[in-house]
């Protein structure tokens, strides 16, 4: 008997023309065998290739109900999903962040029993395939981190419909879901894999756009700046006043005085790097509190394009007694598009 819950699903697709079409069939495929109502939300992050007309074709085939939000430009991961999932209307949701998967789609179900049985809210599922420079960077941020966190990196996501608003409520405009999931306060558990190595996973690349999130990340979601700054400090002001008594003793107890002028120079270059560098950390700061203050959207929507599962669908699920005669999933076959300026 399948689960009598309804269930989203957000993928995140960019540039993945060749991958979108297997997956969402494989994704409907198996959603269909477990839950009597769900629905798929794609979210194309302003892809260059043919993700969008391939999205459109697997769309249209779902049985379940289907939605393709269209960003206007790039957003990158963790703007993209908050796309989908504030459109996401499920009792659980699914969050997918690519298309190319190293793990059976069976998994989801362990993910929904994980969080049904043991009453936990957050369900993650994780493999050791871990690039290094990711590893390098989670336990950082988990030594630095005034929260305790343990993040690592995970492959796919069920969330609880109250840890997700509790999550989407949180005024933060830095969102990272890992480490926000974390202020929720909600029961946590990882569900871990064998990676299938057979499958190709891109790693993501370092670039200017993810040097830019994990810096955001370390000054939002941790004091190590601030502490570093605070070391500087405490260390130029050490050095300042042992080359004082040095200057002191030498004036004092030498016969003459050295023309110190490269002790000077050393002494002022060190003291000015320091002080750069400090206010280089306070300037980070600076702009985190300017990006809180303006209020801005986190993503802008170009289009929402909703699908409804076709008569034919419908009538075969009904023949199966997979979907009620009175369901939720009743609706005409042609797509429907909506205009929006911008989402919040």
């Amino acid at each position: 008997m399948k689960e009598q819950v309804f269930i989203s699903a957000a993928v995140y697709a960019y540039n993945c023309e060749s991958n979108i079409i297997p997956f969402i069939e494989n994704l409907d495929a198996t959603l269909s065998g477990i839950y009597q109502d769900y629905e798929i939300i794609i979210v194309n992050d302003f892809s260059k290739d043919q993700t969008l007309a391939n999205a459109r074709m697997a769309a249209a085939k779902v049985s379940g109900d289907c939605s393709i939000i269209n960003l206007s430009r790039k957003h990158g991961i963790e703007h993209a999903m908050m796309a989908g999932l504030n459109k996401s209307m499920g009792d659980f949701v699914y969050e997918i962040e690519s298309v190319i998967v190293d793990y059976p789609l069976d998994i989801l179900s362990t993910l929904y029993r994980t969080a049904t049985i043991g009453n936990y809210d957050i369900v993650a599922a994780s493999s050791d395939r871990t690039s290094l420079y990711s590893k390098v960077f989670y336990k950082i941020l988990n030594k630095i981190s005034y929260l305790e966190m343990s993040l690592s990196t995970e492959s796919a996501r069920i969330v609880s419909r109250r840890a997700l608003n509790a999550m989407l409520n949180l005024k933060e405009k830095v969102r990272y879901r890992k480490a926000l999931y974390e202020y929720t306060g909600y029961a946590k558990e990882i569900v871990y894999y064998e990676s299938d190595k057979s499958i190709p996973i891109p790693n993501r690349k370092i670039n200017r756009e993810n040097i830019s999130l994990a810096i955001d990340i370390v000054v939002s979601f941790s004091n190590g700046g601030l502490k570093l700054a605070h070391y500087l400090s405490v260390t130029f002001f050490l050095f300042s006043l042992f080359m004082g008594g040095y200057a002191l003793y030498s004036y004092i107890f030498r016969d003459f005085t050295v023309q110190g002028w490269t002790t000077l120079m050393i002494f002022v270059s060190m003291g000015f790097a320091g002080l750069f560098f400090i206010v280089g950390l306070l300037g980070e700061y600076i702009s985190r509190i300017l990006i809180e203050t303006q209020n801005r959207p986190f993503y802008s929507t170009k289009t929402v394009e909703l699908y409804k599962p076709s008569r034919s669908q419908l009538q075969n699920a009904q023949h199966n007694n997979d979907i009620p005669k009175n369901g939720k999933t009743e609706g005409p076959e042609a797509l429907t598009t909506y205009e929006v300026a911008h989402t919040r």
